[in-house]
């Protein structure tokens, strides 16, 4: 029988068992950060068993359930989007999107585009507490397969960091749905080749957030030496920009 529960579902009972928490000791851990008193253990581990089916947590409780993993509330359970991304890219750079890919399938690739492509970044970027799990990791793996066939093109050096570094932003965003979606083995692998990609064009803002994901990865598994030896490798990378402060936080 196909499993219909929402993506948050899956999330919450994922980083439940990445703890190698019973339901009992996630209720436990939950109470901790609660800002008031919650019902009894049993009263608890019944609702937490009924949130992990599917059914949605109240506004009281989504935050304590995100901090309680270490995040914020919408990477978890995402806002509806009130956004058009189609219309901010058109207003930001004059382009529809399929004049967009049109352009990408050129021999050459003209500095319009590349401003229109870096647009196009950004937004799914900015989609991620908003846009469905599912729904952003099709379009960021499209995008992301665009932007690598640029490789084949004829390309100057500037250019050709640009799509490098365009690549690695892509695929630390398909990296952070994959986790967030229990692809943890995948979500490792695309940071991985997000950190190579930086490294090759020396993006030290890239390779940054490249070991922010890694520190992440570690503080959700409890791997608190990786946490340490991700924050410290970011930070020194990192130094002049604004994830340094996360990496240190």
């Amino acid at each position: 029988m196909a499993d219909d529960r929402p993506a948050w579902a899956h999330r919450i009972v994922a980083e439940r068992q990445a703890r190698d928490w019973s339901q009992l000791q996630a209720v436990r851990a939950l109470r901790a950060h609660a800002p008031s008193e919650l019902p009894s253990e049993e009263s608890m581990v019944r609702q937490w068993k009924r949130w992990e089916a599917g059914s949605m947590p109240g506004d009281f409780y989504r935050p304590i359930i995100a901090a309680t993993f270490g995040t914020v509330t919408h990477a978890i359970f995402p806002a509806p989007s009130r956004r058009d991304g189609n219309a901010e890219i058109v207003a930001a750079s004059g382009m529809e999107t399929l004049e967009i890919v049109s352009r990408l399938n050129r021999s050459d690739v003209d500095a319009a585009t590349l401003d229109a492509l870096r647009i196009t970044v950004d937004r799914l970027c900015s989609e991620y507490p908003f846009m469905p799990s599912e729904q952003l990791l099709v379009e960021g793996r499209q995008w992301l397969r665009r932007v690598v066939d640029l490789h084949s093109k004829s390309l100057t050096l500037a250019q050709h960091r640009e799509v490098l570094a365009l690549s690695g932003w892509l695929a630390l965003l398909v990296g952070c749905v994959e986790y967030d979606m229990g692809n943890r083995h995948g979500a490792e692998s695309t940071r991985r080749a997000a950190l190579s990609l930086a490294t090759e064009t020396d993006h030290s803002e890239l390779t940054g957030w490249a070991h922010e994901m890694r520190a992440w990865f570690a503080l959700t598994t409890g791997d608190y030496r990786g946490v340490i030896a991700a924050s410290q490798a970011g930070a020194e990378h990192a130094a002049n920009h604004g994830v340094a402060v996360q990496l240190v936080s």
